[in-house]
């Protein structure tokens, strides 16, 4: 299996795009806002400088989505149970590991934790869903 870069770079982003759903109202906008501190005044306060968060997270996603076409090339992922099988547990050893240790020293909420967690579980599935058509 060779990498197929076109793939990556929709995998990063509909990765990126899914966090417009998430982070909206109809999912968890208004708790994530709420465990953050923000209000949505503070959120249009701010509009003016986001587009430097999100042109990070879009070029963070993309590295994530290459980095896990790397991975399933090395681990030769030939099957929808391997897919599934190394999406998991990259999400839970490197995501899910990583934020419970800057989220603890920060002083994050479980609550928080849970629903950027969550995103990223979604966005390591629905990345590696996409490589794997490529």
């Amino acid at each position: 299996m060779e990498i197929n870069y076109l793939f990556v770079i929709i995998a990063g982003i509909v990765y990126f795009a899914g966090g417009a759903l998430w982070y909206s109202p109809l999912l968890f906008g208004k708790s994530w806002m709420k465990e953050i501190g923000l209000t949505q005044e503070d959120i249009k306060d701010h509009k003016s400088g986001v587009w430097k968060s999100y042109l990070i997270a879009l070029i963070a996603q993309l590295f994530i989505s290459y980095g896990l076409a790397r991975l399933m090339v090395y681990v030769d992922v030939t099957t929808i149970a391997d897919l599934l099988h190394m999406v998991f547990w990259s999400w839970l050893t490197f995501v899910v590991t990583t934020s419970a240790i800057n989220g603890t020293f920060a002083g994050k909420s479980l609550k928080l934790w849970a629903i950027d967690n969550g995103y990223h579980l979604y966005g390591f599935f629905a990345a590696g869903l996409i490589l794997s058509l490529g």
